[in-house]
């Protein structure tokens, strides 16, 4: 049976989601949580909008372009688990993309967050549906021919330091792209200040040395460094 601390925070995570986007730039988002069929105990939950438990596929959500007669869609989908002390949420993969159409196979760009990725590529990476002639020259004929700039994987920060959510819909809000709701701002760094706060603390988790490190030098009540 699917642990009960797991189920919980995934559907409040799914909850915290689905309030993120629709308080920002989205409407009638509908973040759904399903359980993926696995062995053993790494219990996994995907999640997206009206995630069909059939394909246990995302739907995506349109967006408000700022351009007139433009169309915009995003892609927003997680997969998650408990961490190896079965105490604490962990995000397994997720996906933020941004797409010209509902079903459209290129867009403008996703962000790719896969954990412990072995395809040799960064757990976290960036790509960009553009084009670059500077780019094109510098394929290697032997083993990249007709590799476009789509298909390259800028790393952005690694598990720890990665851009969340709230930073892709910052970018999309700022670039003039979509349309914003009021204290938009607000929610925005509520969000962003959970996850880095959590991200820290996984992170201290992990390096119990750097931690005792800090508080021998530091003290436990001594302003730390800026």
């Amino acid at each position: 049976m699917i642990s009960d601390k797991l189920r919980d925070q995934t559907n409040r995570f799914a909850k915290e989601i689905q309030a993120l986007l629709n308080c920002t730039i989205a409407s009638h988002v509908q973040i759904k949580a399903v359980a993926l069929p696995t062995r053993g105990d790494d219990r996994l939950f995907a999640l997206g909008h009206l995630l069909d438990k059939s394909t246990m596929a995302a739907q995506r959500f349109q967006l408000r372009p700022r351009a007139p007669r433009a169309e915009l869609w995003m892609d927003v989908s997680f997969q998650l688990q408990l961490d190896a002390e079965r105490e604490h949420l962990m995000v397994k993969q997720s996906f933020f993309g941004v797409f010209g159409a509902k079903a459209a196979k290129h867009g403008l760009f996703h962000y790719d967050y896969e954990r412990n990725k072995a395809d040799g590529y960064p757990d976290a990476h960036l790509q960009v549906y553009g084009t670059s002639e500077l780019f094109t020259t510098l394929n290697d004929p032997r083993v990249d021919t007709g590799r476009s700039l789509a298909q390259v994987h800028f790393p952005v920060g690694g598990k720890r330091f990665r851009p969340c959510l709230e930073d892709v819909i910052e970018f999309l809000i700022v670039e003039r792209l979509v349309e914003a709701r009021e204290n938009y701002e607000k929610v925005l760094e509520a969000g962003r200040e959970t996850f880095r706060r959590n991200q820290l603390m996984a992170a201290m988790r992990r390096d119990r040395a750097t931690v005792e490190a800090f508080v021998e030098r530091y003290g436990t009540h001594d302003r730390a460094p800026a």
